[in-house]
C-alpha cells in the first residue's frame, strides 16, 4: 500500500536585499512582496505553515525573524486572510560564499542563485490535506 499526502504549496522568490520590519524601507519591501505574491489567485481559507530561507552572499546585518515578521504581514489578504493562520513559521538564513549542504529545499530554491545575490524564497503550505491510498 502507498500512501501519497497531497499539500497545496505556493513558492515565491523575492530578489534583492530583504527589510527588517523596523526599517524605513519596510513599507516598500511589502509592496514588493504583495506585487510578486499576486500570483496566488485567492487566499487560503484554511490554516497554513509558511518557510522563509534567506539566502545572500555577504555577512547578513538583521535577525531573520525581523524579516519574518515583514513577509507575514505583507501576505496578509493575498495568501491567507489573517497572518493568525500561520499556525507555524519556519525561517533560515544561508550564506552563499561557501559549502552549505542543503538537502531538505526543493531545487526550486536554489536556481534562483543563477540571478541573484540575495533572496528569499518563501513556502505557503496548506495544513488541509488530501490523503490517496494505492494498493498494488
Amino acid at each position: 500500500m502507498i500512501k501519497l499526502i497531497v499539500a497545496k504549496e505556493y513558492r515565491l522568490v523575492i530578489p534583492g536585499k530583504p527589510e527588517s520590519f523596523r526599517s524605513r524601507h519596510a513599507k516598500k519591501f511589502k509592496l514588493r512582496i504583495k506585487e510578486i505574491a499576486q500570483t496566488i489567485r485567492t487566499p487560503i481559507k484554511d490554516s497554513v505553515l509558511v518557510f522563509i530561507d534567506y539566502f545572500h552572499y555577504d555577512k547578513r546585518n538583521m535577525d531573520v525573524d525581523n524579516i519574518t515578521k515583514c513577509v507575514l504581514d505583507a501576505l496578509n489578504g493575498i495568501a491567507y486572510h489573517d497572518d493568525k493562520q500561520v499556525i507555524n513559521q519556519y525561517s533560515r538564513s544561508h550564506r552563499t560564499n561557501g559549502y552549505q549542504a542543503i538537502d531538505d529545499l526543493p531545487v526550486e530554491a536554489i536556481l534562483p542563485l543563477m540571478h541573484y545575490s540575495e533572496y528569499l524564497f518563501i513556502r505557503i503550505r496548506t495544513t488541509s490535506t488530501k490523503l490517496h491510498i494505492h494498493n498494488q
